[in-house]
């Protein structure tokens, strides 16, 4: 059986670090419960298997649970390079057939130009700006 990106953390102790990001530390049984919760987020919002979510966020929380969610859900993940320009990052999103898009409201607003060129993106997820916390939600935006 093939392993897939969100079955790396199964079989871990539940209590052992999973992700140290600044001065907060993840364990494996708190990874797996935000990745569940965001997982069952994208499947409420529709998310069809192999369908393409672009993840366009620096190195924090939400990018590593995204990452995990979306192959926990079925999707196909797109990983966007933090430091590309809007128009490159419209480019990738278009090129991939992206239809939904999880960044945070700053970079949002740098794609806010583009993105009306991005016709199969049907969806933004926004990830809150300030330190990540175990409780920083997600919110959906369209």
């Amino acid at each position: 059986m093939a392993t897939l990106l969100h079955h790396l953390s199964h079989g871990q102790n539940p209590d052992a670090t999973a992700i140290v990001h600044k001065n907060t530390t993840w364990t494996y049984q708190q990874l797996e419960a935000l990745v569940q919760t965001q997982a069952q987020a994208l499947l409420g919002i529709g998310l069809k298997p192999q369908q393409r979510v672009a993840v366009y966020l620096p190195k924090q929380i939400e990018t590593v649970t995204s990452f995990l969610a979306i192959s926990r859900a079925g999707g196909v993940i797109v990983p966007v390079n933090p430091v590309l320009k809007a128009a490159q990052v419209c480019h990738i999103l278009n090129d991939c057939n992206v239809a939904v898009l999880i960044t945070s409201a700053s970079r949002l607003a740098g794609l806010a130009a583009e993105l009306p060129a991005c016709s199969n993106l049907h969806l933004i997820i926004v990830v809150e700006d300030n330190s990540p916390t175990l409780d920083t939600p997600l919110r959906q935006s369209i």
